[in-house]
This record gives structure tokens, sequence and C-alpha cells, in this order.
């Protein structure tokens, strides 16, 4: 069973509805400033009642008939319910508390004299406003967080999507380039192995929480890095340093790696003259990442791949990072820099 979540605004938009409301009986009380005796009537106290179960109605239509009837389109139980509950708001209270009513008078006998409303509708018409004008404002506010919910849930099911994926060519890669290393009888098999399998129980297991430790995130970059050096011929045409302490900070994972995968992809990585750079440093709660590689003059059909990739990641960025992050992205045909600054902990 979903649970309610109830936000700040809600508190306060109710607690200024129930104080207005609470307040009204008083201040439309007769000689309010002056004779306190008008809160022993039976009037103030109908009032006072009518308006609480108002209030109840607005909390029972906005939590429980707008989404069990209303959104899911169930109109005539929810309009037989609403006509229930006018009656339930204006006759109880009525029944409860007994007033004097004021005997109807006879009507003139000139049937072309002018006539007034009658009694009955000048006194239900203001209750039949106030009664739809609290329908209508608890419905708009339930719609509004219902649209805001709906733009966040998608919004996380686009991120998760993203989270699980991990680039096909380089698992397809780097199993290649195990094997070959098996061939060989190459010691360097099992940790390629080992760092491979670190990664994928990351992906599984943590890769879907908000946050995980800095250092996880930064084990994750390390071990793609590596298992990447594996097809290079000159180890040295890549270079990664970290630099800070990131203890106790934590990070949105697999945030980083999009912009770290594109230098493999896309640059000339296999030249110590244009080496790829992967930079991070940490400040505080202030992380850098600055990548910088060499463009390939080669044409490469997944470069609307990339483009989709890096506008995903600034969207996760917008979401977990709201004002907190700083992105420049830098292209000049020849050379691809990517500068990110995130403050880690609000």
């Amino acid at each position: 069973m979903n649970k309610v979540k109830i936000t700040k605004r809600e508190i306060v938009i109710f607690s200024i509805v129930s104080i207005i409301f609470l307040l009204i009986p008083f201040i439309a009380a007769p000689n309010f400033s002056s004779d306190q005796s008008i809160f022993k009537t039976g009037f103030f106290k109908r009032m006072l009642f009518e308006n609480i179960l108002l209030l109840v109605f607005f909390l029972v239509n906005y939590f429980v008939l707008i989404p069990k009837l209303y959104f899911q389109k169930r109109y005539f139980f929810y309009i037989v319910i609403l006509i229930i509950f006018f009656f339930v708001v204006y006759k109880v209270p009525e029944f409860a508390f007994h007033f004097n009513k004021v005997p109807p008078k006879i009507p003139p006998f000139n049937r072309f004299e002018s006539r007034k409303p009658p009694r009955n509708f000048m006194m239900w018409s203001p209750k039949i406003i106030m009664f739809s004008m609290m329908a209508i404002v608890s419905l708009f506010i339930r719609q509004n967080k219902r649209f805001q919910e709906m733009k966040n849930e998608k919004q996380l099911s686009e991120i998760a999507y993203l989270r699980a994926q991990i680039n096909p060519h380089f698992l397809f890669n780097t199993l290649n380039n195990i094997y070959a290393l098996t061939l060989q009888k190459s010691d360097s098999a099992s940790d390629a192995v080992m760092k491979l399998s670190k990664m994928m129980r990351f992906v599984v297991s943590d890769s879907s929480k908000d946050f995980v430790p800095l250092q996880q995130d930064l084990d994750y970059i390390k071990n793609y890095i590596e298992l990447q050096k594996l097809r290079l011929t000159n180890k040295e045409s890549v270079i990664f340093e970290v630099e800070g302490n990131s203890a106790d900070l934590r990070i949105s994972p697999l945030i980083l790696i999009n912009f770290i995968e594109n230098a493999f992809k896309y640059g000339v990585i296999d030249e110590a003259s244009e080496p790829v750079i992967i930079s991070i440093k940490v400040e505080q709660q202030t992380l850098f990442l600055n990548v910088e590689n060499t463009i390939s003059k080669e044409v490469n059909p997944e470069t609307e791949k990339s483009e989709i990739g890096l506008k995903n990641t600034k969207k996760r960025l917008d979401y977990f990072y709201t004002n907190h992050y700083k992105l420049a992205i830098h292209n000049d045909l020849s050379k691809f820099i990517v500068e990110l600054k995130i403050f880690l902990n609000d």
C-alpha cells in the first residue's frame, strides 16, 4: 500500500485554509468585538460546526475522493458523494444546533407587487458557492500535485534506465581482451575479470540508489579506465589523476562516467603525444572533473548517440544537483574538453 506523502507546501496550504475557515464564524458574528455572548448562541455554534465539516470535506476530497474516483474517471460516483457531503456539511449542524427561525411572511395579496427571491434560495446559495469553492480549490491543488508527481516519475524512470546500462561495446571489447589474455596465459586475465565483476556488481547493486559513497564511484571509473587500457598499445596515451579526500562524500552513481566514455569512444587514444587526460579533484565538498581528448578525424556513426548521452547526463545533473553544479563543454573540432564542478553535500 502506497503511503501518502504530504509536502511542506501542502501543510502550509492546509494551515492557511484551516485558519481562514475557523476564523470566519468569529468575524461574521454580530457585535464581534463588544458582545461575547454571541459565541454561546446556536447560530455561532452551527456556523463553526459547518466550517469544521467543510475542512473535513476538503481533506477527504483531496486525499480520497479525487485520487480514488475523479482520477479514475468514476465521475458519477464522485458527483453523488459530493452531493451527499454537501447535505452532511449543512444539515448535520442544523439538526445538532436548533435556533429560532423567523416564520415566513404571508405574501402580499397584490399579485403584481414585486417579490423578493424565495427565502430558501437566499439561504442556500452562499452555501452552494462556498462548498463548490472548496471542491474546486482542492481539485486544483491535487491536479497540480499529480502533474508534478508524474513529471518526477518520468524523470526517475529515465534516470533508472540510464543507470542500468553498461555500454555493450565496452563489455564486448573487455570480454574479447580478457579472452586474448587467457590465450596468452597472462596473469592480467584474472585481474581483469575481477575488475569487470566489481563494475557489474556496482551497477546491479548500487546504481539504483540516489547517492553512493564517492569512493565507490571513483573505483568504478578507475576499473573502467584500467580495462580500457587493455586494448591500447601505448598505455601512456591515457592519463588519469585523482586528488583530494573523498571520505564522507556522496555522489549520484555513474553521473561522471558518460563524459569519460566519450573520450574513449571518439578521441584518438593510442598516441602518447595526444593523450586522453582525465582529472578528478576533490576540495572540501566540491568535485572538479576535467576530461580532455583529441577528436578523431574519422567520422563516427555513433556521434549522435554521444550527444544524446550528454543530454541525458545533463538531465540527471539538473535533477540531483539543481543550482549546485557548473558544466562547460568546449569543442573546437580538434579538441573536446569537459569541465564539470559539483557541490556534493547540500
